[in-house]
């Protein structure tokens, strides 16, 4: 019986980890970046909220600017990173249907397209979201320095790679359960510099993508989906969707047919 009862004394002593050294072993940090400044949305206590890009819209002070915000591992651990991209950092594409067999094979279409309009020099890094066969897709690219940028940053600092995440795509994981397919407009809005903002619009139908364009938002969205529909050439939608920041008033004047959706990075959702 001393036996038992020692051992039951000594479980009940025994020392656990406590929460504080859990924590240093384990985290999650996002960062939200776009040409103006990089943002934590989950920062710790103590920690850098926002730093702005100087140059702005500059790759370099982007990866500089993440840098400043990542996490600094006090021990080794699970620690992850993830970056989502906005604008100018993060550019779309709508790629009509071809029967292409491999997801590679989309990312070869996307760049060429990228070529025709006018791409520059400079490297990009292209990933095509899939969909059902017959349909159209759609691409996101992201400057390649910059991607590579962020996977060194965590490799040097030993931090799990959570993701190089495009804001359009992410906004739209972030609500699909909210979005009914259809005829449907996507609008994605990110501030820019001032009180202006840049609207990323997708255009859906039939389950896949039939149109993109980016178009800078003076004031609010009303009159841009008609200068939107004629830029993709195509029929107006059934419904608009609108995935932006602070309160709907600021960007629609009429909502009868639009949904409002809260930016998943806006700091006042």
């Amino acid at each position: 019986m001393s036996r038992l009862s020692d051992r039951l004394g000594a479980l009940k002593t025994a020392r656990l980890p406590s929460m504080s050294t859990a924590s240093t072993m384990m985290s999650r940090a996002t960062i939200w970046l776009d040409g103006e400044r990089a943002r934590t949305l989950n920062s710790s206590p103590g920690l850098p909220i926002a730093t702005p890009l100087s140059p702005s819209g500059d790759v370099a002070a982007a990866l500089k600017a993440i840098e400043a915000l990542a996490p600094r591992p006090a021990r080794p651990g699970l620690h992850t990173l993830r970056v989502i991209v906005g604008a100018p950092f993060a550019r779309y594409h709508a790629l009509p249907w071809q029967p292409l067999p491999k997801p590679e094979d989309w990312v070869s279409v996307a760049r060429m397209q990228a070529v025709q309009w006018g791409a520059g020099a400079e490297p990009w890094r292209y990933a095509v979201a899939d969909g059902a066969w017959g349909r159209g897709r759609l691409a996101a690219a992201m400057p390649e320095a910059l991607c590579a940028g962020i996977e060194r940053l965590c490799k040097t600092r030993k931090l799990q790679l959570g993701g190089i995440v495009p804001g359009y795509t992410f906004a739209l994981g972030q609500h699909a359960r909210r979005i009914r397919d259809g005829a449907i407009a996507i609008a994605e809005l990110e501030e820019t510099a001032g009180a202006a903002a840049l609207a990323h619009i997708g255009f859906r139908r039939g389950g896949g993508w039939t149109g993109f364009v980016a178009l800078p938002v003076p004031g609010t969205l009303d009159d841009l989906w008609r200068d939107a529909l004629a830029l993709c050439a195509i029929d107006a939608p059934e419904r608009h969707y609108v995935i932006g920041p602070g309160a709907a008033d600021r960007w629609i004047a009429d909502r009868s047919r639009t949904q409002w959706l809260a930016a998943p990075w806006d700091a006042s959702s």
